[in-house]
């Protein structure tokens, strides 16, 4: 499904990533963080955006370097083992906030996702990728 609305809009996606990915190569982590949750799997984000980071001219390294932000689940919390987490925490520290997106999983997933993005760059710029 996730391979249909991409191909479906592919030439908008390209237009409108290409200029701002290829002065700023970082901001194609965002950009798959983004997509991994809008299709809520890691498999399809990659499959997705993969090809879309190579056709507008993403280096290679980087592209492996930020293969971490393809996992985007925990900004909404939408995936079934979250709100099993919430439901089952007595204590109460396990919470959806007043706002959707202030949940306790948003700032372990931030942490997560931007340290395993910058040990990918850090790998890849020592490694000569990038």
């Amino acid at each position: 499904m996730a391979d249909t609305v991409f191909e479906a809009h592919l030439p908008e996606l390209k237009a409108a990533l290409s200029e701002l990915v290829q002065t700023q190569p970082w901001t194609y982590a965002i950009a798959l963080l983004l997509v991994s949750k809008l299709v809520n799997s890691q498999a399809a984000a990659i499959s997705a955006m993969v090809p879309v980071g190579l056709a507008i001219g993403v280096p290679p390294g980087y592209i492996v370097a930020f293969a971490a932000a393809s996992y985007g689940y925990y900004i909404l919390p939408t995936y079934p083992s979250d709100l099993a987490a919430i439901q089952f925490d007595r204590s109460g520290t396990t919470r959806i906030g007043k706002y959707v997106i202030n949940h306790s999983f948003i700032i372990p997933g931030l942490i997560g996702v931007g340290t395993s993005c910058l040990i990918g760059y850090l790998l890849a710029s020592a490694s000569g990728l990038i």
